[in-house]
């Protein structure tokens, strides 16, 4: 049985679920996986219901010893360039044993902790591969100087089969919109409220929720309702009662933006179609036509318009929906998992 090791900056974090699906999924394919995190996360972080959403127990907290604890295994994964390169690289030279990392957003994106190309160019000697979570990703990568033959496309994981077996039926009607995620600026949520106050002009009793959205509007007018971030189990209940899920990212002002955010993937397992940015990795998830809209970041009348066309388009609104799980399939866990093994992890 090979060993693998999740090396993390910090663990749980409750917005990665994507770290916690692919250990999860990779366990259940009979591997043993264990997390060394030089951080320890907060109490009370779970990703979801049941067994499979408990945090796993690092084996190790803390940089000292870790090479000790990490020579152990047969491979070393983590996540976030700027974490691979900068401490996984080193621990994996000490403890003598293959690494690979994924590439996500924050890490090669924003100004202040984007990889160099130095830096880029220097780790390709020794990382065995660097995981692009879209193909937008790998051309980002490989213009900063990887060889191609060192970069893998393999998708965010995310814990779809419980979403896809309790899938409720593609709406026919738009009445409920909702956004999901932290409270920053590339998630573009300001945008999308005065896109669905312009749209709201054409669709009465048009309603709006954002999940991570408390405090962005100080008196919020009727039908727009702001939450604060939530557990997952919540967000999904308020996901299957929504009619369209919008993403509309944008790029801040330094430099940061999203890669694909997993609220899209969960939004296609569950039947919601979906209104997105057409940004950085978002079009290999949301084809436009398909099971969902693109729409330029930024652009509150193409949002506005995008909101309008499905309360016009019951029909389309339907058909969307109904080829999400198709699209989000491939950030299953599980084939998420065995990519990694076969593609990434293999020696």
């Amino acid at each position: 049985m090979r060993r693998i090791a999740y090396v993390v900056a910090q663990y749980p974090v409750a917005s990665q679920t994507f770290v916690h699906a692919e250990i999860v999924a990779l366990r259940r394919l009979g591997f043993e996986v264990q997390v060394v995190a030089l951080q320890r996360g907060p109490d009370g972080v779970r990703f979801g219901e049941g067994p499979d959403g408990v945090p796993l127990e690092p084996i190790h907290i803390g940089r000292e010893g870790a090479a000790a604890v990490l020579a152990g295994f047969d491979h070393l994964h983590g996540h976030f360039a700027d974490f691979g390169v900068r401490a996984l690289a080193s621990l994996a030279a000490e403890a003598g044993r293959p690494y690979s990392f994924t590439a996500h957003a924050y890490d090669i994106f924003r100004h202040d902790a984007a990889v160099t190309r130095a830096e880029w160019v220097k780790v390709s000697g020794s990382v065995q591969r660097v995981v692009a979570i879209s193909r937008f990703h790998r051309d980002f990568i490989r213009d900063r100087g990887v060889p191609a033959d060192k970069i893998v496309v393999i998708p965010n994981a995310a814990s779809l089969l419980g979403l896809l077996g309790s899938a409720p039926p593609a709406p026919r009607a738009l009445h409920k919109v909702l956004a999901v995620g932290r409270p920053v600026v590339k998630k573009g949520f300001g945008v999308l409220v005065q896109a669905w106050a312009r749209a709201r002009a054409s669709v009465p009793g048009l309603e709006l929720d954002i999940i991570g959205g408390e405090g962005l509007v100080a008196e919020p007018p009727p039908g727009l309702r702001l939450w604060p971030m939530t557990d997952w189990a919540r967000t999904m209940e308020a996901m299957r009662r929504a009619d369209v899920v919008v993403a509309p990212c944008v790029v801040a002002p330094d430099g940061d933006m999203d890669g694909i955010p997993t609220v899209l993937a969960e939004a296609g397992a569950l039947r919601r179609p979906v209104i997105a940015s057409q940004l950085s990795g978002i079009p290999d998830l949301v084809a436009d036509g398909v099971n969902g809209l693109l729409v330029p970041p930024g652009d509150i009348n193409a949002l506005a318009m995008a909101l309008v066309r499905l309360s016009q388009r019951p029909a389309e609104l339907t058909r969307l929906g109904d080829a999400g799980p198709t699209l989000a399939a491939a950030h299953e866990a599980s084939l998420v998992a065995r990519r990694l093994l076969h593609e990434a992890f293999a020696a």
